[in-house]
């Protein structure tokens, strides 16, 4: 059983460790990243501790590269316009 004290950093871990699973498994939507801005999702992902190694632009439907994605030092890739993580073509081992 979690001690109370240690409650809130034990969600915090659930949500890291939810991000990362879902990229190493063929992606997925995090509950972490629901609901929010792409400025909001950048927030999010540094209060995980996450860090963002590089920003950069999709194409969308029409071929435009409209959608701002960015590739976590941890080698996951995340869409900031929609929350969904995947692992990038430069993934790493770590986690964080």
């Amino acid at each position: 059983m979690i001690p109370e004290k240690l409650s809130e950093a034990w969600a915090k871990e659930l949500q890291r460790t939810e991000l990362i699973f879902l990229a190493r498994n063929g992606g997925g939507y995090p509950d972490a990243l629901n609901g929010l801005t792409p400025a909001g999702r950048r927030v999010a992902l540094g209060r995980l501790g996450y860090r963002i190694a590089e920003e950069y632009r999709m194409p969308d439907d029409d071929w435009a590269y409209t959608v701002p994605w960015c590739r976590l030092t941890n080698g996951a890739a995340v869409c900031l316009q929609d929350g969904f993580v995947t692992l990038s073509s430069k993934a790493g081992d770590g986690d964080g």
